[in-house]
């Protein structure tokens, strides 16, 4: 776009006049559970959920490309499952190379075992038994065929028949007691696999009991269900007792911890009700002081209690039951910030949960805060994160749906952009000529000028990134049959849905991908064809609802959301919760034109009012309204990123005089410039409805 003004001008839209006047008011109705918090993409690359029923899998470990998994269920007949170990040579589809699972005759009356725990250390796995197994070292060389070495139980090695967490450290085996009344650890030698020795045991200070254990360097800390987190040296483990350091009073139900890569600060998780993820300034350990708390509030999420941190470089990984992962950037260590979250538990709603009729009871004008939304009481969800493989192969193990392999390295990157067709990072000027079937296109990386024949007259428009290399691709939906041309995997033609339906492609398993999908007015059904998790169908909505599918919680999932025109109604579910939101929003004759217009990578919701050019955007950050005046009564609204600063700029396109109009939300820049034809169609605004 190469013409820029400052100043009025017969080209500018209605009300610029005024300098763009924008109004900060805070919103009547306020959206009940949505905190700021800046989140971005995590792509899914695979898989494997090959237990049945729910809370079957445990804690995870992984090396190269194996994956080890624990158990925690029963199979249907009622025994205890083992360990279950990865072959992750694809990523995108893990394979369960075998399951160990042996009857142990002593002392468990040769019952299967419950593998609580799974690590593995150069081949060989230590899978520690909850149930009376001990540990078990299997040479896990060939994941297809592991090999028990020895086991380590009372009878040999001196260690406990059940086990709750095991830590390495060096040839050693640190192990606590699978049981509410020990906070005594376990120290067995491990230098010879086939021959483990108890080297001594020594008592921490928790009333209670150790619940698990983190190594930096030669530092243990162990955290302490009664609320003592010890911080031990383990310099000369080999010959006498551990030197205690330090204790912190962590609370109570201190689950697990991890240090910063420095080891200054100790991120605490505590597992019980709203527990919380607490820091702790430990660079004087005489004087540990606590920082900063979070909670499922302050996040804006919906689950139990934050489970296992990790932390890698600069980034703290939490499981956190029902609300999946969550990412938190510690460039500043005292103040963890979330980046990124991916969620892992997508609880089911029934038909009747779903079908959208009158207002639901979650809606309160003037109320902020949670009604009728209280956090979970069960522990469902990701239990455990295992990033070491690397940002593009975080490994997650959650307690109902198995393991997932998952791309993180993109944390730092912005999110995908509206009508991108050259993959700059900014929405380029674009146009359907359905005259001609022809797309035209000014790509924004060199002004150079596009042309495409590829659709028919009575074609929707459907762009968007279907193969995932970052680039818009051409696509149109004609009477149930979605026809695309790919930058990269080229032309496909697809049936899927009826000449009724509304397109609303997007990417709704986060795998960098848009999925086909339509929205069916006739029932208010969605019907998805998730290029990872496959195909299904979610009653969403009623007749009349326009569908505006987004990211409007920031997890890199779209949510389906319809606009109820009749109401000026939102309804919204998110994945991250599986909890209906809504909120009043608009008119009758208002366009829905979601959008990030602050920048945190969650949608905002936003709404275009024809008959008086009006812009009203409620913004996910501030949980306020902003209202701007920019357009006509006869303009089409094409929100997207023009200047690339990841916040989506108001545009509109001129049918009257063919020209498009941009207000830059990175330094107020009003841009315009001729581009099109009498009767084209903006790009921009393909799902503006």
């Amino acid at each position: 776009m190469n013409r820029t003004s400052s100043c009025a001008g017969t080209v500018r839209p209605a009300g610029l006049r005024r300098r763009y006047a924008a109004i900060m008011m805070v919103a009547a109705c306020v959206w009940l559970g949505v905190g700021p918090a800046r989140a971005q993409n995590i792509s899914l690359r695979g898989q494997s959920r090959p237990l049945a029923g729910n809370l079957q899998y445990s804690d995870l470990q992984a090396e190269g490309n194996t994956v080890v998994l624990g158990t925690y269920g029963n199979d249907t007949s009622g025994q205890k499952q083992g360990a279950l170990i990865f072959d992750i040579s694809d990523p995108a589809h893990p394979v369960v190379a075998s399951q160990y699972n042996p009857s142990v005759p002593s002392p468990t009356n040769n019952s299967k075992q419950q593998m609580l725990e799974a690590l593995i250390r150069d081949g060989i796995c230590y899978f520690g038994s909850g149930n009376g197994g001990g540990v078990h070292i299997v040479n896990c060389s060939n994941p297809y065929s592991p090999q028990l070495i020895s086991r380590i139980t009372a009878a040999n090695g001196g260690g406990y028949d059940s086990v709750h967490e095991i830590l390495l450290y060096n040839n050693f085996l640190i192990e606590n007691f699978n049981g509410f009344n020990g906070a005594v650890l376990r120290v067995i030698n491990i230098s010879n696999p086939a021959a483990p020795t108890f080297v001594r045991q020594f008592t921490t200070t928790d009333s209670t009991w150790v619940h698990a254990t983190h190594l930096r360097g030669n530092r243990l800390f162990t955290s302490g269900w009664g609320g003592k987190t010890d911080v031990y040296d383990l310099t000369n483990i080999a010959t006498q007792a551990p030197t205690l350091l330090g204790s912190i009073n962590t609370g109570s139900n201190s689950h697990s911890s991890w240090t910063s890569e420095d080891g200054n600060y100790l991120y605490n998780c505590r597992e019980l009700q709203n527990g919380d993820l607490r820091v702790y300034d430990i660079r004087n350990l005489a004087a540990p002081t606590l920082v900063k708390t979070i909670t499922a509030d302050s996040l804006g999420i919906n689950a139990i209690c934050p489970h296992n941190p990790v932390v890698m470089g600069n980034f703290l990984f939490v499981a956190w039951y029902q609300a999946g992962l969550q990412v938190f950037d510690i460039s500043n260590p005292a103040n963890p910030v979330r980046v990124s979250q991916f969620d892992t538990y997508p609880n089911a709603f029934t038909e009747s949960t779903e079908r959208l009729g009158s207002d639901p009871w979650d809606v309160f004008c003037g109320f902020n805060g949670r009604l009728n939304q209280a956090l979970p009481t069960s522990f469902d969800g990701n239990w455990s994160v295992f990033p070491f493989l690397g940002l593009n192969k975080v490994v997650l193990g959650d307690l109902n749906y198995g393991l997932y392999v998952v791309d993180v390295s993109h944390v730092t990157a912005k999110g995908s952009t509206v009508a991108d067709f050259d993959g700059d990072g900014k929405t380029d000027l674009s146009q359907f000529r359905p005259t001609s079937g022809t797309w035209y296109v000014e790509r924004s990386s060199d002004s150079a000028n596009t042309t495409l024949q590829f659709g028919a007259n009575g074609d929707t428009l459907a762009p968007a990134d279907y193969d995932g290399d970052g680039k818009t691709d051409y696509g149109v939906y004609r009477s149930g049959v979605w026809y695309l041309m790919q930058s990269t995997a080229g032309f496909s033609a697809q049936q899927f849905g009826l000449a009724s339906d509304i397109p609303a492609p997007g990417d709704y398993d986060s795998d960098g991908r848009a999925d086909i999908a339509v929205f069916r007015p006739a029932s208010g059904t969605w019907y998805i064809v998730a290029s990872t998790t496959g195909m299904r169908g979610q009653q969403f909505g009623t007749n009349g609802d326009k569908p505006v599918p987004a990211d409007y919680d920031g997890d890199g999932r779209l949510d389906v959301a319809v606009f109820r025109p009749s109401t000026g109604s939102w309804y919204i579910m998110p994945t991250t919760t599986s909890i209906l939101r809504s909120m009043n929003w608009g008119t009758a004759t208002d366009r829905p034109v979601v959008g990030d217009y602050d920048g945190d990578l969650k949608t905002d919701v936003a709404v275009y009012r024809p008959s008086t050019g009006m812009w009203y955007q409620y913004r996910s950050t501030t949980n306020s309204m902003f209202a701007q005046q920019f357009g006509t009564g006869t303009d089409i609204p094409t929100p997207g990123d023009y200047d690339g600063d990841s916040k989506t700029d108001v545009a509109v396109f001129r049918p009257d005089t063919n020209t498009w109009f941009v207000l830059q939300s990175s330094n107020g820049a009003f841009n315009f410039k001729p581009f099109g034809a009498t009767g084209d169609m903006p790009a921009p605004a393909a799902f503006v409805r």
